[in-house]
């Protein structure tokens, strides 16, 4: 069986390690010693990897395939840390290695965003930077719109709370869409830079109404007096390879 290593085992990656754990021997990497102890628990082998602590990168990269899956805002020096990855003898030995980007890499203005998009000034550099540090490394690089879903309903953070600009329209992707895109890329042995992003953008006055009238939350108070930014993060180039996205519509992102 072959072996996946989970590097950020958090809300996403615990959730890909349950999805997978039956096809391949999952490692997980853990923050410290008392999530070390929830994941022996839950069944997974874990191992302590956080800044300044790289001991356990040897068995780690120990496999075929690798997940790195680290927000920047957990780190004092992210492009470190990711460095410090990428220089390891093994990091280049694993068969396939992903990278979980984010879609605010992209401009703040209006627009629609897909790959061949030209980057002069990203909006979250420290993930650009960390791409394009890995890149020649890391096999595939999904660049995820707000991740969504599975517990996590993008109204509930805005009930009863001002929205200056409910006519914007949402990029969201729901977590098992994500998942879903790793087994693909595993199935179909693929390579390269792609967007994850649901095929449908409703407002944020569309869709924040109707979770919190789902939910049985206070509406926000949408506030018209800010122009609307139309900006639009396209996940099509991996539909074109035959992807398909199991959850099209943010609106339905209530599990």
């Amino acid at each position: 069986m072959k072996i996946l290593s989970i590097l950020g085992a958090g809300w996403l990656g615990l959730e890909l390690a349950h999805t997978l754990k039956d096809h391949y021997t999952i490692k997980l990497a853990a923050r410290n010693e008392e999530a070390q102890r929830i994941h022996i628990d839950l069944g997974f082998k874990s191992y302590v990897l956080t800044e300044g602590v790289y001991d356990n990168l040897d068995v780690l990269l120990s496999c075929e395939y690798l997940f790195i899956n680290y927000p920047p805002s957990k780190f004092k020096d992210y492009l470190h840390f990711i460095k410090r990855l990428s220089q390891h003898p093994a990091f280049s030995t694993v068969e396939k290695i992903f990278f979980v980007s984010s879609s605010s890499i992209y401009p703040k203005m209006p627009g629609v965003y897909n790959e061949n998009c030209e980057i002069s000034s990203s909006s979250n550099p420290l993930y650009y930077e960390a791409e394009k540090s890995l890149h020649g490394n890391a096999q595939v690089i999904f660049r995820c719109a707000g991740l969504m879903g599975a517990g996590r309903i993008a109204g509930k953070y805005y009930s009863n709370k001002p929205v200056k600009d409910g006519k914007s329209r949402v990029n969201h992707v729901h977590q098992m869409d994500v998942i879903r895109a790793v087994i693909f890329a595993i199935d179909h042995h693929l390579e390269g830079i792609f967007n994850l992003s649901a095929p449908l953008h409703p407002t944020k006055e569309e869709l924040y109404r109707y979770q919190c009238a789902q939910c049985q939350l206070i509406f926000p108070l949408f506030i018209e007096s800010v122009e609307s930014k139309q900006r639009i993060i396209e996940g099509r180039k991996l539909e074109d390879l035959g992807f398909e996205y199991l959850h099209k519509n943010p609106m339905e992102f209530i599990d």
